[in-house]
């Protein structure tokens, strides 16, 4: 696959602006203080869905040239919730499989957006499997929540919002799963050819680190199993394309446990007064983290997804 044109960007968020508004870009005084540094925090859980996702998921759909009978899609909540919320923006039915580690709250959400579910397999690789097979038997469209070059594409457009937004800064913060979202932003500042000022930063729980194992390893590294309570962040490797996009552009690789990641969201509900999941939280854990290596510097945190019941972060503590 080759790398995507500051074009095909520019495309995907003219798609998008048609149906989606930018989403809120704050400083925040907490963390400025907190790392010694300039300190903003992009809401993409602010998103129709819930999270990021939606950008990926829309800009497929829209982008082909005619409209699908039906979508298929695997997801461990929060890609699944997004194809939903794209599907009945355009009056397409879709079907998403979940695997079976899937929060009672995503499956919740799901049925009653109207999405057909389907829970298979013990993680999202299972479904996945179970999900092409699917697609391919009743002939419909299936997006692959991390890999789709449209959904890449569609994730970038976060860049190009931040770079209108904030004309300069020194690091972006990224969640990574199966590395759709660093990729695609990362991507997207080299086309914009702002890579050689900004560094990125990806953000992995242990447990679901198969990026930061893969770029150590030189090599992609398939995990045995997800361990990690940041389900969303599931998948047990990452592609060829994406491997090679983290090795060449991501600049730090940071894993964070299970624990940091729940301060870190107790810390933002208590600061910013908002609920965010932990595969999001797991970036504020990060800038946290490096904290040295982020002093004085000017720095953006995607704060990625929220879809998760009060219940369940309680039973996290």
């Amino acid at each position: 696959m080759l790398s995507p044109s500051l074009e095909e960007f520019q495309k995907a968020q003219t798609i998008l602006q048609s149906q989606i508004k930018p989403t809120l870009l704050r400083y925040s005084e907490w963390l400025s203080k907190e790392l010694l540094a300039e300190v903003y925090l992009k809401f993409e859980f602010l998103q129709p869905g819930r999270s990021f996702k939606i950008r990926g998921a829309m800009n497929t759909l829209l982008s082909h040239s005619e409209k699908p009978s039906c979508v298929i899609a695997s997801s461990g909540g929060n890609h699944g919730i997004a194809v939903t919320v794209a599907c009945n923006g355009i009056g397409v039915p879709c079907c998403i499989i979940l695997p079976e580690s899937t929060s009672q709250h995503k499956i919740s959400v799901l049925r009653e957006l109207g999405a057909e579910v389907i829970v298979h397999g013990i993680d999202w690789d299972d479904a996945h499997s179970f999900g092409t097979g699917l697609s391919n038997e009743r002939n419909g469209l299936y997006i692959h929540p991390f890999a789709d070059r449209a959904v890449i594409i569609g994730q970038g457009t976060i860049a190009l919002e931040l770079v209108e937004e904030l004309p300069s800064f020194d690091v972006v913060i990224v969640s990574a799963g199966g590395g759709g979202l660093v990729s695609g932003i990362a991507l997207a500042l080299k086309a914009l050819g702002r890579k050689e000022y900004v560094e990125v930063v990806s953000a992995e729980t242990s447990g679901a680190d198969c990026i930061a194992q893969s770029v150590r390893a030189k090599k992609i590294v398939e995990l045995p199993t997800i361990t990690s309570i940041a389900r969303s962040l599931g998948a047990k490797k990452t592609t060829p394309f994406i491997f090679e996009t983290v090795s060449s552009l991501v600049d730090r690789c940071t894993v964070l446990s299970d624990e940091q990641t729940v301060s870190a969201l107790f810390q933002f509900l208590d600061e910013e007064k908002s609920l965010i999941e932990p595969a999001a939280s797991c970036s504020i854990a990060a800038a946290l983290e490096n904290r040295d290596y982020l002093k004085g510097k000017k720095i953006v945190i995607i704060v990625c997804g929220a879809n998760i019941h009060l219940k369940e972060v309680l039973e996290l503590t």
